[in-house]
């Protein structure tokens, strides 16, 4: 018996570290659902506290296969 489990990473904007990653994935016998570019921003967390630098990357979604024994019989 087996279920999906998914996961999600974020890589620095970087075309070598997303390569690698998506390589690290499919080694592991996962498959990528979505890969999702995020800009460089400035983000407030909450209001009148100082925004902060996001810096530019990737969010890769990706599912895998967990198998499950059954129980002993």
């Amino acid at each position: 018996m087996s279920r999906k489990q998914y996961a999600v990473d974020t890589v620095r904007d970087e075309p070598v570290r997303l390569r690698e990653q998506l390589d690290h994935i499919a080694a592991e016998g996962g498959r990528v659902v979505s890969v999702i570019w995020q800009p460089a921003r400035q983000v407030t967390l909450e209001p009148g506290l100082q925004p902060y630098e996001v810096a530019s990357g990737y969010v890769i979604i990706s599912e895998h296969e967990l198998h499950e024994e059954g129980p002993a019989t």
